[in-house]
């Protein structure tokens, strides 16, 4: 199994993975001295300053989570299908390999690559900023275990999906199901609550078991709420108590679970379907 992780990797530096992972660290360290770059041009307070890094922090951790799980689709959207294409998987299987061992190496290769990457990111955006102002955001670290959870999740829909999928498909089916639970949450459930529509907010709570992004999310923004500036993410001015809690659910250790348990779902549901494919 652990060659076909080995081999997961050289395809992943095929295909330019590692020549993303700098560009990405470029624009992270750039994106870090926003703060001091507007410090120093408006002559800004300290207060405002500190504000300015903890909204670095912020976006920092939203770009990593965006592109770690970029990442993830691309280079598991193809693990499958594209190689039975090109006839590597034909040559492969009938050696003294398992069909599991192939799919869970393509899986740990993957995952171990895209969790590098958010170390990575995570280290570099922590030390840019504590070399500008001396101030450690161990909050980084904190929700780094769920940050991880982010490529997890969407790298295990893309590779079960790319066990009877194209490539295209599997990436296009796995972005449509992220767009539909971002929307869901950002979009559509202010709406379902400010004009109190019952059909909206089925939407909402479905999107949350179609994928829980939404669920992850709440959970990182709970760990984070020091950062967080007043009023940023604060409850609207007006609404029942039912409206405020739709739109600012209650944070529960069954969010955790439920994203854990969707993952494994998922992974057995792609390692069946590959046990059961015909591969000639």
């Amino acid at each position: 199994m652990w060659t076909i992780v080995g081999l997961t990797w050289r395809e992943a530096s095929r295909r330019r993975a590692f020549l993303i992972t700098l560009l990405i660290m470029g624009a992270m360290f750039a994106l870090s001295f926003v703060p001091r770059a507007f410090k120093d041009a408006f002559n800004m307070s300290e207060s405002r300053y500190e504000l300015g890094l903890s909204v670095t922090v912020l976006f920092g951790l939203d770009m990593i989570k965006f592109f770690s799980s970029v990442l993830a689709i691309l280079l598991c959207a193809g693990a499958i299908t594209s190689e039975i294409e090109r006839g590597y998987l034909a040559v492969v299987l009938p050696k003294p390999v398992r069909r599991i061992e192939i799919y869970a190496g393509k899986w740990i290769g993957v995952m171990l690559f895209c969790f590098m990457n958010v170390v990575l990111w995570c280290a570099l955006l922590w030390f840019s900023l504590w070399i500008q102002s001396g101030k450690q955001f161990n909050e980084m670290w904190r929700v780094l275990p769920q940050v991880m959870l982010y490529p997890l999740l969407y790298g295990t829909l893309a590779l079960s999906l790319s066990t009877f999928a194209l490539a295209a498909l599997a990436s296009m089916y796995t972005v449509a199901l992220g767009a539909f639970a971002y929307f869901s949450d950002h979009f559509v459930r202010p709406l379902a609550a400010l004009f109190d529509v019952n059909l909206l907010q089925q939407v909402v709570r479905a999107s949350e078991w179609i994928l829980p992004m939404a669920r992850l999310k709440r959970n990182i923004q709970d760990q984070l709420q020091d950062l967080i500036p007043m009023g940023m993410d604060g409850p609207p001015r007006f609404g029942s108590d039912e409206v405020l809690a739709f739109l600012k659910p209650e944070v529960t250790s069954f969010d955790m679970w439920f994203v854990v348990i969707y993952i494994a779902i998922w992974f057995a549901v792609g390692a069946v379907v590959f046990q059961r494919r015909d591969i000639q």
